[in-house]
């Protein structure tokens, strides 16, 4: 049986590994951008004995590429182009997309980003059929997993790298054994589409967002933006480690709903930074203050216990964008 792996990312290489040690019959496609006609997947395959076409360098189209080389099924992942399922039609009954979120709830480019950032209590990993709808084929095959409070967007990614050899492996078998792989319609009463991320929603709103609220964002960031966006004296610092804390300055205080993120009695607005030593710590809306452990300011990662050093100062404000 010949399997097929079209990605454009490096979170198929788990995946192409244990095909190639277990001796599958195995062809990949990437379009991935490259220097030299050959991105990290196509370079991997090279190395690995794994027969790839890469777009630029062939010239071939993936429709091309599934005619030439027939495969008996395929698996889409990190493959920022849409597929015509028309187009393979006459070449293979099924194409499977796998999905790093929930479906229906987290249709879309990135999934991962919206998960952490909405705090869900769970993140999912989904292989569903892909139709002539984005992301609203049937599904084949899920794993849901808890969502804690050390990840961020960059190790869920590589852990669900691990988890789609599960969910490959077991289609796989399917397959092999000529049983019919078992899919479930998406319920379109739980859909909701979320679009990539825009600078508006990887910046902190000190005023709005709870402590909370704020280290999720700062997870969902993390490596990718190098964190999330605030300013401090005109300047763009990106916050890419926090943690909800419990201040004394602000704890047991009533909070003053037109006090605009301060109490009755509080002169700390949200995004007032409270100590410098041994930690930097910042009021958030409702009484609440986090814990910046890093910041990373004109590319210079520096760590929150030294933010005196570094020029900020106690009593001063973050603001936003």
């Amino acid at each position: 049986m010949r399997t097929g792996i079209v990605s454009n990312s490096t979170l198929c290489l788990p995946l192409l590994n244990y095909l190639r040690s277990a001796g599958e019959d195995l062809i990949v496609y990437s379009a991935e951008p490259a220097v030299y006609d050959k991105g990290a997947v196509a370079a991997f395959c090279a190395g690995a004995g794994i027969t790839c076409m890469h777009e630029k360098s062939s010239g071939q189209s993936v429709y091309d590429w599934a005619a030439a080389e027939e495969p008996d099924i395929v698996f889409v992942i990190g493959y920022d182009r849409i597929i015509r399922t028309n187009r393979l039609a006459t070449v293979m009954p099924h194409i499977y997309n796998v999905h790093f979120g929930h479906l229906p709830e987290y249709r879309g480019p990135n999934p991962v980003f919206w998960q952490l950032k909405n705090s869900a209590p769970t993140l999912a990993i989904t292989i569903h059929r892909i139709n002539e709808r984005l992301d609203a084929g049937p599904i084949a095959w899920t794993k849901e997993y808890a969502n804690e409070a050390f990840f961020s967007y960059g190790y869920v990614h590589q852990l669900m790298s691990y988890y789609l050899v599960e969910g490959v492996n077991h289609l796989l078998q399917l397959k092999k054994q000529a049983q019919p792989i078992p899919v479930k319609e998406q319920d379109e009463r739980r859909s909701a589409y979320f679009k990539r991320p825009k600078i508006q929603e990887v910046c902190i709103s000190w005023p709005t967002m709870s402590a909370t609220a704020i280290c999720n964002l700062v997870r969902a960031c993390n490596p990718w933006n190098n964190g999330a966006i605030s300013f401090y004296n005109g300047f763009e610092v990106r916050i890419s480690d926090a943690e909800p804390v419990d201040h004394p300055a602000i704890a047991h205080r009533v909070p003053d709903p037109i006090a605009n993120g301060r109490s009755g009695n509080d002169v700390h607005l949200a995004g007032t930074i409270l100590d410098t030593s041994p930690s930097l710590m910042v009021a958030c809306n409702n009484n609440e203050a986090i814990n910046i452990h890093t910041l990373i300011v004109n590319g210079i990662l520096m760590p929150g216990r030294f933010a005196a050093n570094y020029g900020f100062i106690k009593g001063q404000l973050f603001s936003n964008i």
